[in-house]
């Protein structure tokens, strides 16, 4: 199954083709330059050095957040219109389940967070390693309100809990989540806060397999701040 997979909703562009379990072309790129400009190029010179055309496709996934509101605009209506007027299903996956699937063999906790501004963070929470499975919705909320969260998550255990932290909110608010939790929280490396396009089109394959896409009309941006369509 061949499937193409982009994420534009952080400063982080990431289109990458998978064919298969194989990733056959990825395109990552963070440079100050707007993704309105450089999305349709990258995809095609992935597409090109997957050696397929559009046509070949058997489906896209893309980030629909949350995130850079103008970014995830940017990218959900270029794979929406892509896949109309292809007839192609489409899928979105969520941009925090994205970052977390990164740490996805991590065994505890797994905790995305990408700066939302305004004092808040966008997160989410995931159980890593064997027992991978999502255990909030994603949210926008501050980060004291975010650790309280994980407390009540902590609390729920018979057993120590390690919180793995990853993704660009770290930057801000990576000393409030140290004075809070102290050694039960652990940094991912850097390198693992990115969005890859490569997981994306991982994760929608998923879901392409098992007949589960979703709908030209209805797909939209997740923002999850209220009031914002």
């Amino acid at each position: 199954m061949k499937i193409l997979g982009i994420d534009t909703s952080t400063p982080i562009g990431s289109i990458a083709l998978i064919d298969g379990d194989n990733l056959v072309a990825e395109h990552t790129l963070n440079i100050v330059q707007a993704h309105s400009s450089r999305l349709m190029p990258a995809i095609d010179s992935v597409l090109k050095w997957g050696d397929i055309t559009v046509d070949a496709l058997d489906g896209c996934a893309v980030g629909i957040g949350p995130g850079s509101f103008t970014g995830i605009r940017i990218g959900v209506a270029t794979i929406k219109s892509v896949c109309y007027a292809l007839d192609k299903p489409i899928v979105g996956v969520s941009t925090l389940e994205a970052i977390a699937y990164n740490l996805r063999s991590t065994n505890g906790v797994i905790c995305p967070l990408l700066d939302a501004r305004r004092s808040e963070i966008y997160g989410t929470i995931f159980e890593g390693g064997i027992e991978w499975q999502r255990l909030s919705e994603d949210l926008c909320l501050s980060i004291d309100a975010f650790l309280d969260r994980l407390g009540e998550v902590a609390a729920q255990r018979r057993v120590p809990t390690t919180f793995n932290f990853l993704g660009d909110g770290l930057l801000t608010y990576g000393n409030a989540v140290r004075e809070r939790l102290g050694e039960r929280a652990s940094f991912a490396d850097p390198i693992f806060n990115v969005p890859r396009g490569a997981t994306i089109a991982h994760l929608g394959a998923q879901r392409l397999q098992h007949g589960d896409n979703d709908n030209y009309w209805t797909l939209v941006p997740n923002y999850v701040r209220v009031g914002l369509y």
